[in-house]
């Protein structure tokens, strides 16, 4: 992770009023992703198949009350790719008119 410009893309983000708090505990938690998915995030958010697997991993493995790891790797996610990961749900029902 490159965690120099992502706390700097968080510190920018309008959608974050609580910067230092709320930049400092996303870094953390992405941390906390990395070691558990013991991967670095650039690697998962470069592929959408690795995407998904690890938000159901993180889902399982963490706590993941809140969404807050989950949270984490979408930021990184939005940061790498400049577009947001689409929910579960949605990628659920996407997957489900492919197969048709």
């Amino acid at each position: 992770m490159d965690e120099t410009k992502f706390e700097s893309f968080l510190a920018d983000d309008t959608s974050i009023t609580s910067k230092y708090k709320a930049v400092k505990t996303r870094l953390s938690k992405a941390r906390s992703v990395e070691k558990c998915l013991k991967t670095d995030l650039a690697s998962i958010v470069c592929d959408d198949d690795k995407m998904y697997q690890a938000l159901l991993s993180i889902n399982d493995l963490m706590n993941n009350r809140n969404g807050v790891y989950s949270n984490a790797l979408r930021k990184y996610y939005v940061f790498r790719n400049g577009y947001e990961f689409p929910m579960i749900a949605e990628d659920e029902r996407i997957k489900k008119i492919r197969l048709f």
